[in-house]
């Protein structure tokens, strides 16, 4: 389970988010909540969560402020903001701190319970990386990819973190050069060249990979995965991820069950 910390000075709120979401079901737990940026951020450090779910406009130090510190101390902790407030400018300081996720209040419970999936995604997919299994052709290409970025440009190195932190959304290349203000065709060229990828190729890597992970999960069906990554056609999801790992999404339920079945067996043998 990754731990989960809330501040927010709007006490309900807190509560309620608190309350209701299925908890559970994102592979989280909630180990701390505060009511302003000062105590807010003494409890990050005192627990060290693996996620915040943060406001921005507080009392003390304001939510901005707190991920900025925590980033610029290096800090692995992934944020999801939730805010009253949706000016530009917010969002662009969100995006350069790195912020997973912008919720805009009132915040509905399933809006929520997929942003809380989308990092414990993000977070597992850190997990496979750092271990020892060997990587696939998928995690052999995007490793390359990610470890180059700070030989690429600003652009592209943006474009490469944006992707990453909004992989459950439908990006289309109008998308990420209004992000950046530059126009389709000078950033086609920059991504291609410096990557060795096309950037709808590297959407869709980026967005099979977590497929994959996200399928793992007992709980999420497949439609429901396919929704998670942005895709409204099922049929189209299929056929996007047969052709990347040569096997339909299914099939990682049902050697998830197998897989579970012989170490139950193994385990009643042992006895």
């Amino acid at each position: 389970m990754y731990s989960v910390v809330i501040i927010d000075d709007n006490k309900i709120a807190v509560e309620a988010i608190a309350k209701v979401t299925d908890w559970e079901k994102c592979g989280c737990e909630v180990v701390g909540t505060a009511f302003d940026g000062i105590t807010g951020l003494k409890l990050i450090q005192d627990v060290s969560p693996a996620i915040v779910i943060i406001d921005i406009q507080m009392p003390g130090f304001n939510g901005l402020d707190i991920i900025k510190k925590m980033k610029d101390e290096n800090s692995d902790i992934r944020f999801i903001i939730i805010s009253g407030y949706s000016q530009f400018e917010y969002a662009r300081q969100a995006i350069r701190y790195g912020v997973n996720d912008y919720l805009l209040k009132p915040i509905m419970t399933e809006e929520m319970e997929q942003a809380l999936l989308r990092v414990t995604a993000l977070l597992k997919r850190q997990e496979t990386d750092s271990s020892t299994e060997p990587m696939d052709k998928l995690e052999i290409r995007l490793h390359t990819i990610r470890s180059g970025k700070a030989g690429y440009s600003a652009m592209v190195s943006g474009a490469i973190d944006y992707v990453d932190r909004n992989f459950q959304k439908n990006i289309t290349l109008g998308d990420i050069c209004s992000e950046l203000l530059v126009s389709t065709g000078h950033f086609s060229k920059c991504f291609k060249r410096e990557t060795g990828v096309g950037f709808a190729a590297y959407v869709t890597m980026v967005k099979m990979e977590n497929a994959r992970i996200l399928l793992r999960n007992p709980k999420n069906r497949v439609n429901e995965v396919a929704r998670m990554l942005g895709y409204s056609d099922y049929s189209y999801f299929f056929q996007v991820f047969k052709k990347q790992f040569g096997y339909a999404p299914s099939d990682i339920k049902t050697n998830a069950k197998k897989d579970k079945e012989e170490k139950e067996y193994d385990s009643d043998a042992g006895e």
